[in-house]
C-alpha cells in the first residue's frame, strides 16, 4: 500500500500547547504537521528539515515538517504523545536556522522530566 499523508491539526494544537508549556520558544507558524498512513518506519515520528530549495519553491515560512506515524502514534497515551511531540520539537534549535540538534545536545539530557511534567498540565 502506498504512504498517505494528511495535516495534522491535533497534533499541532497539541504542539502548540507543549511548546508554550515548556516555554521552548519555538516559531509554531514556521513547523507544519502531518500524519502519515502505512509507513513501514519504526519510528513513531520525526523532524524534517525543509531544504532550501524546496522552501523557494513550495513555501518559504515552512522550515520544519514533523511527522506522526498513524500506526504507532494514534494509539498513544497522552502523556506519551507530549512525550513524543516534546522530543521531536527538541530537535528544533531555539533560533530555528534550519538545522537540527542530535540526541546528544545538552536539551536532551533532562527531556523525559520535563516532558513528563508537562503532560501533567495537559492531559
Amino acid at each position: 500500500m502506498a504512504i498517505k499523508y494528511e495535516f495534522a491539526n491535533d497534533v499541532k494544537e497539541l504542539a502548540n500547547r507543549v511548546n508554550q508549556i515548556g516555554e521552548l520558544g519555538l516559531d509554531m507558524t514556521r513547523i507544519q504537521f502531518i500524519r502519515s498512513y502505512n509507513s513501514r518506519s519504526n519510528a513513531i515520528a520525526r523532524v524534517i528539515m525543509m531544504p532550501s530549495q524546496w522552501r523557494f519553491i513550495l513555501h518559504p515560512q515552512i522550515l520544519y515538517v514533523v511527522e506522526v506515524i498513524s500506526e504507532k502514534y494514534d494509539i498513544l497515551s497522552c502523556e506519551k504523545r507530549v512525550e513524543v511531540i516534546f522530543h521531536e520539537l527538541t530537535h528544533i534549535p531555539m533560533g530555528m536556522t534550519g538545522g537540527l540538534r542530535g540526541h546528544n545536545a545538552k536539551e536532551f539530557r533532562h527531556a523525559k522530566r520535563k516532558s513528563l511534567e508537562i503532560s501533567k498540565k495537559i492531559c
